[in-house]
């Protein structure tokens, strides 16, 4: 855990508690590094190469975190900065997480500063996944309940029983949590939201590599004795609830009572190359039966002409963390509940239509195309050329 020695934000509290949590509830080997305000960068390198060569070694998992200034330079990189101000002090973090990136421990970095995200880089030789307090162009709250760390801690002594959980599952309890908190009004009376949404990326030259899964060494502890009697509202998933084929019990498809998801969602639209003619939401989702077991977890909200044909889907935010970055995908926003102008259908919902369906009945074939037909936005009011020779 690193801070500056100068501690003009005032994170030691939140570095304190959080390395309570990591070194008492966990088992983590934890220590806190102080950034001096001389020669920043030659004792923060020196810092870390000694760190890598004690402890570096295939099988690890190392956590590095930091809370203070952060800003993106005209170079477009990640800086520390010790002090608000062009005079101050700092380290270059980019060249640091370099180090890191060459290690053959697994790495999971934790940036609580403004500009969190302009740390973002390329592949290394390990597993390097990051979770940021926010964007490259944004700033991170100060120090408080609103604060990244202090909803860091507040996950981690939550979910310290659990046999374990992935930082794309952590990524998205956080976002879940800041969610929640209301805007605040400012000065001049009008509401504003004072959170800021952390990002989570993975950098790994192998596209196969497992998650980094994070579990307490610990066998008993404390915060299970303190457990509250009615439970948190929570986006942890237990791995094993995963083969529910039920829609409605999976945890990943859930939706609450009020009608959001339990689990937020992100949605993303892909480009296809040409004008695809022949395709509409109907197609898709029979296309997207042919995929892995994680696709049944992404709805097909629409399917549109364009210069190339454009898809949009929605998706777990933990099953978006999994996915590589490719040009044709682009994010286009958190959701918390299903497509409220007309109800879209799952993957998994379709396939279970499929299987029920009797191709010998003409009404009954009649009867689920045109729920399909009205439940999503992308058929026109006449239907494609097969429903209408299909309705005749």
């Amino acid at each position: 855990m690193i801070r500056w020695s100068e501690d003009e934000l005032q994170v030691e509290h939140e570095i304190n508690h959080l390395h309570y949590v990591f070194d008492k509830l966990y088992g983590f080997n934890t220590e806190i590094w102080l950034i001096p305000s001389a020669a920043s960068q030659i004792q923060l390198t020196r810092k870390t190469c000694d760190f890598l060569q004690k402890f570096d070694a295939e099988g690890n998992l190392f956590i590095v975190l930091y809370g203070g200034h952060g800003v993106i330079n005209a170079a477009r990189q990640n800086q520390w900065w010790c002090r608000d101000g062009p005079n101050s002090p700092f380290v270059d973090w980019t060249s640091i997480q370099t180090l890191f990136s060459t290690a053959a421990s697994d790495v999971l970095v934790l940036l609580d500063c403004c500009a969190a995200a302009s740390s973002a880089s390329g592949f290394g030789s390990n597993t390097m996944e990051t979770i940021a307090a926010c964007g490259f162009e944004t700033t991170a709250p100060s120090p408080g309940e609103r604060s990244f760390t202090y909803t860091l801690i507040e996950v981690l002594e939550e979910w310290v029983d659990k046999p374990s959980f992935s930082a794309a599952m952590l990524h998205t309890e956080i976002l879940f949590i800041l969610k929640q908190k209301p805007p605040e009004r400012g000065m001049d009376g009008r509401r504003w939201e004072t959170c800021s949404s952390p990002i989570h990326w993975v950098c790994t030259g192998d596209p196969k590599a497992p998650g980094i899964e994070i579990a307490s060494l610990r066998k008993s502890n404390t915060i299970g004795e303190m457990a509250e009697l009615q439970p948190k509202s929570t986006t942890y998933v237990d791995a094993m609830e995963l083969d529910d084929d039920s829609s409605d019990r999976n945890p990943l498809t859930a939706i609450r009572l009020n009608g959001d998801y339990n689990i937020p969602h992100v949605l993303i639209s892909i480009a296809l190359e040409e004008d695809q003619e022949t395709l509409d939401a109907l197609s898709c989702r029979r296309w997207l039966l042919n995929f892995p077991a994680l696709v049944k977890y992404a709805t097909v909200e629409g399917v549109y002409r364009s210069y190339s044909t454009l898809i949009t889907l929605s998706l777990p935010v933990m099953i978006w963390d999994l996915l590589p970055d490719h040009p044709a995908c682009s994010f286009i926003g958190y959701i918390i509940s299903p497509n409220k102008n007309k109800q879209s259908l799952s993957v998994e919902t379709e396939s279970l239509l499929l299987r029920q369906a009797k191709p010998t009945s003409q009404q009954r074939r009649v009867a689920r195309l045109s729920k399909l037909r009205s439940c999503d936005s992308s058929y026109g009011s006449e239907g494609s050329d097969s429903e209408r020779a299909l309705l005749r």
